[in-house]
This record gives structure tokens, sequence and C-alpha cells, in this order.
């Protein structure tokens, strides 16, 4: 493709190298889970999964919502995704956002292979298109590859991954006046109180063996046994400031000692140690508003689907 760049702003030595210091402290940041050849094949099993349907309904509710995103895109705009996945968001964006004069294609995540996937699906769009394998959360190194205007996605329920407080805080320092910024959600669409069976909803496709899978495939491709650890996970009210919201807790438990490989060195994992896992919140609509409003951005269109349970958000600073 000679219309496409990519580039390693992190190594795998590197990653390998926070991996063993994370693992040593009985943590291993989600982002772990998605490194190499077969983290990403991972990641795409799970994603099309029918018990575990985060991603494909967020898809159906950007298919249909394209047409009203797309009247707000700027001429000459750049479109850049934070944690790109396998591109297929993005390729439904790009063949509507190329027309209207997007001239350039930033594809960001921490698997090399996944980058490489997601320029493989737009090669035959006529852009120039760079590739990043990067941290999402490092945007001040991200920032200089794009100039504004800016469509920044984050598609594929990115945004629940994070606190939301800095996130927003980051993705607000870094947007100038007319960027526009688009990202996702799975809600939680009753209140703490209300939503039982939602709730178990919930528990169930976070507990189920695609996504208990996916989660302990790091540990397992670097030499720990099938039957080492357990994955448990508790759905937990938190009080925030915008009232009560849900998020995930899971851990790993160890049945028995292991050792695991990192790069050229080895971590020693104790029989009855927790390995903490990452998170994802569930908020409700008012709540996803009320953190926007209170820091900083003004919603352009707000899209939501059947039954409330997904959103689609176009914002930008206020003003």
């Amino acid at each position: 493709m000679k219309d496409c760049i990519k580039i390693e702003l992190v190594q795998t030595c590197e990653l390998e190298e926070q991996l063993k210091q994370c693992l040593e402290q009985r943590f291993m940041p989600d982002y772990f889970l998605y490194l190499g050849d077969s983290g990403s094949r991972n990641w795409l099993e799970l994603d099309g999964s029918k018990e575990f349907t985060v991603a494909s309904r967020l898809t159906g509710l950007l298919t249909q919502s394209i047409p009203i995103i797309a009247r707000h895109i700027h001429h000459r705009c750049d479109m850049v995704s934070l944690g790109v996945g396998s591109g297929q968001k993005e390729r439904l964006l790009l063949e509507a956002l190329v027309p209207r004069g997007v001239k350039k294609y930033v594809a960001v995540d921490i698997s090399a292979s996944l980058v490489e996937k997601a320029m493989n699906r737009v090669a035959d769009i006529g852009i120039i298109k760079i590739g990043l394998v990067a941290l999402m959360e490092d945007l001040t190194r991200l920032r200089r590859f794009w100039g504004s205007p800016v469509l920044l996605c984050m598609l594929g329920n990115s945004f629940c991954n994070y606190e939301p407080e800095q996130l927003l805080q980051s993705i607000h320092r870094h947007l100038e006046a007319g960027d526009l910024f688009l990202f996702d959600c799975r809600l939680f669409p009753y209140g703490v109180e209300d939503g039982g069976a939602e709730r178990e909803q919930v528990e169930r496709m976070y507990r189920s063996q695609p996504n208990v899978r996916f989660n302990t495939a790091p540990l397992a491709q670097r030499g720990m046994g099938a039957e080492v650890c357990s994955f448990h996970l508790e759905l937990e009210t938190l009080e925030s400031e915008v009232g009560p919201v849900l998020r995930t807790k899971k851990w790993l438990h160890l049945r028995k000692d292991a050792r695991v490989s990192c790069g050229r060195e080895q971590v020693l994992l104790r029989r009855g140690d927790d390995i903490q896992l990452g998170f994802t919140y569930k908020f409700t609509r008012p709540q996803v508003q009320a953190y926007l409003k209170r820091l900083g951005f003004r919603a352009v269109e707000i899209c939501v689907g059947a039954e409330g349970g997904d959103m689609l958000a176009l914002v930008q600073k206020g003003v």
C-alpha cells in the first residue's frame, strides 16, 4: 500500500517488560489481552461470539447513524481511531466520509496485528493511511500525526473501559475548536436500583466462556496451564459525581504455583494469589451526558439504539 505508513511507537520488548512489572504487582491491564497474533485472534473470536454481543450491537447502531454523523464532518477533516481493532466500523465511516473530503486516516492500537488488519481493510480507499502501534492513552505523542479539524473516534465500547473523568479530560486537552470526538458505549438503561434483569444479563455475558478464554489467554500463552487459575467477576456499585454507577470487577485466582514467561524473563505466581484485571463501566445515558457537560463538552449528535441500550455520541469542546 503506497499510501500507507505503519509506525511502532511501542515495541514488543517494552510491552513484555511492562507485563512482567504488572504481574509482579498482581495486576494485568486489559490492553495486554490484545498483544501478538494470538491476542488479535482471541479478540476477533470474542467479537464474533453470540454470547458477547457488545461490539456487534454497537456496529448496528453506527451503521444506522452514519448519515446523521456524516453531515457534521468538515471538508478535509482527518479521521483518527483510538483502539481500532479490526477496523470494521472505521471502514463503514470512511466509505461515507471520504466523499466529503476526509484525506487522512490514522489507526491506533496496541496490537500490531490488529493495526495491520485495519490497514488491509481499507487498502482500496485512496487516502493517506497511518497505522500506529501505541497505547491509545498516549495522546500527547499521537497528536503529532494528525491535524485539525479532526474526527477523533473511540468505538467498540472502549469509552467504558477507562475512568471517565481522566479520559474526557485528556481528550478535551488534545482537541481544538472545530474538532469532533465520536464514541459509543453499551448503556445500562435503568438506574442501579431498578435493573435486576439487566444486571444479570451483563454478568452472564461477561462470565461467558468466550470472555473467560479471552481474559486468561495472555497467561496461558506464556506457559500457565488452564487448570491453574479460575476467573471471577462481580458487578459492583460505585458512587460517582454523576450518581451511583456500575463497574465490573474481575480477577484471576491462582489454584497452583505457576511461572509465566514475559520476553526472556519469568514471573512466579503463587497459589492463592489474585491477579486483578481491567474493568468496564455501565452508565445510563443521563450519566454519560452529565459527564460530558461536567467536563466541558457540547453534544453535536446523540444517537440511541433500540430500547435505549446503546449510545453513539458526537461531541466537541463547549463554547
